[in-house]
């Protein structure tokens, strides 16, 4: 795009490599069986990196954050591009996106923010 935002995607991922942790993604298979009776295929994982953060004060629970959530950062450095029906593996556990966004300033995407829960 433009070697300002290639940069700042430089840095993120520089950054959530430093500061995050190896886990993985968890995406469906793809359905096999015949149509009228398909059956789930098996999950396939994809290795990335990720960064856990806090959540604000005022973000907690009587809001639709609840207890047991998890806020995070998920680097671009990934061969696929993260969905909201992926699950993420945080602690051992997964966890299944309540919201995903890409931080894409100019249209170029610098990392992912999500908000999962078990």
């Amino acid at each position: 795009m433009s070697a300002f935002y290639d940069r700042m995607q430089a840095t993120a991922t520089r950054l959530i490599d430093r500061y995050g942790y190896a886990t993985q993604l968890e995406r469906d298979g793809a359905p096999t069986g015949p149509p009228h009776n398909p059956q789930p295929g098996t999950p396939t994982r994809h290795d990335c990196k990720a960064v856990e953060l806090e959540y604000s004060l005022t973000n907690r629970d009587t809001t639709l954050v609840q207890q047991g959530d998890k806020l995070g950062l998920i680097s671009t450095a990934i061969d696929i591009a993260p969905t909201k029906d992926d699950r993420i593996l945080l602690g051992g556990e997964l966890f299944h996106f309540i919201d995903l966004q890409p931080l894409s300033p100019g249209g170029q995407i610098l990392l992912y923010e999500f908000h999962a829960r078990r």
